[in-house]
């Protein structure tokens, strides 16, 4: 299951000043966060190990690698099964398919003030705030989930 793409984003409207790359930064910055949270399936490791290790250590962005590695999209086999239950959680919305991902991303970087959603700035400043709200939402998430039997 396919859960963005940068195709998704440049079919329509899609800002002409800007490279395709641009439609990766949100997923980016998530893929990012997940690497570095071990959320990802780690075959990962296996296929790209130094790129991997790239995106743990901040040497590559997590957009540069879902568009060499990953075909420009986030796919629910990208990650381990906390990861994948959780960007399922994360991502789902009836209407766009963002959900709430979407409406952290968009309040934490207050892309409303920028030219569009996609002239966000990859920095390390970003990826900080980014990954501060992300660990919230998958701390919430953790919290609301029943407890197992063997945990009663």
């Amino acid at each position: 299951m396919v859960l963005d793409h940068v195709v998704f984003h440049t079919e329509e409207d899609y800002p002409a000043d800007l490279s395709v790359a641009s439609a990766a930064t949100h997923m980016g910055y998530y893929w990012s966060w997940i690497v570095r949270r071990d959320l990802h399936n780690s075959q990962w490791n296996e296929v790209a190990p130094d790129d991997i290790q790239a995106v743990q250590s901040g040497l590559m962005s997590g957009a540069e690698f879902i568009l060499n590695h990953m075909g420009g999209g986030l796919e629910d086999t990208d990650f381990n099964p906390e990861g994948r239950r959780f960007s399922l959680y994360y991502y789902d919305d009836e209407e766009e398919g963002y959900g709430r991902f979407m409406e952290d991303y968009v309040q934490a970087l207050n892309t409303t003030l920028l030219d569009s959603f996609y002239h966000v700035t990859v920095s390390a400043e970003n990826q900080l705030l980014l990954d501060g709200v992300f660990d919230a939402a998958l701390l919430q998430w953790r919290q609301s989930l029943k407890p197992s039997h063997e945990e009663k």
